[in-house]
């Protein structure tokens, strides 16, 4: 059977569910109905509803959703059953802030290495790792089965770095580099643009602020 396509919006609120569902785990909430569950999110019960019935619903007509059964299936769906482990490719202070990010490994990924070509920071250790240089990527990435390579390089090198790191196996990428990456069909490319989201914080004051006067 030819599993469904699901939209990427869909997939984008998945995420946000899977935190407040883990807040209410954690706060001992055995189950929560889909309005009340709207409330706390300021997203409509319906859409509620409409995401989940694509995975199948996970809720009962007037009982709800169980928290707990739910937060882990909505990981299972994201594949947070599953271990997957990163590396970094930029020790600068951005690098080093993800590589420091104890949340991860709380998800399952996990912090593998961190590599620079820049002499001086080659050594250097992020969370007791060492910064290797990037003549060892090839060994390192194909024989410690990295999944996922973590960009903090400028966009100059983000292209080259890329192809090199499909060619090693990599099967994703977290792209912080401000150029859009041209990969093969089946490598994973998610693009983080730090100062496209601070443009739409921007936008959203202007607004706001026209509004009010």
């Amino acid at each position: 059977m030819e599993e469904k396509e699901i939209s990427q919006a869909v997939i984008g609120r998945l995420p946000r569910y899977f935190r407040y569902l883990g807040e209410l785990k954690d706060e001992g909430v055995e189950r929560i109905s889909s309005q009340d569950l709207s409330e706390l999110m300021k997203v409509t019960a319906s859409q509620i509803r409409q995401d989940f019935n694509n995975f199948g619903g996970f809720g009962q007509q007037g009982y709800g959703y169980n928290v707990e059964y739910l937060y882990n299936e909505i990981g299972k769906i994201l594949g947070l059953d599953q271990q997957h482990n990163f590396i970094i490719v930029g020790a600068g202070n951005l690098g080093r802030a993800l590589g420091n990010y104890m949340n991860f490994e709380r998800r399952g990924f996990i912090f593998k290495g961190m590599f620079d070509r820049n002499p001086e920071l080659v050594g250097k250790e992020v969370r007791g790792l060492k910064v290797m240089p990037m003549e060892q990527l090839k060994k390192f990435v194909t024989e410690n089965d990295i999944d996922i390579a973590v960009l903090t390089i400028p966009k100059t090198s983000a292209v080259g770095v890329a192809e090199h790191l499909v060619q090693y196996g990599i099967k994703a990428i977290w792209n912080f580099a401000h150029v859009d990456l041209n990969v093969p069909d089946g490598i994973q490319v998610e693009n983080v643009h730090l100062s496209d989201s601070l443009m739409k914080l921007s936008y959203n004051i202007n607004r706001y602020m026209k509004e009010q006067k």
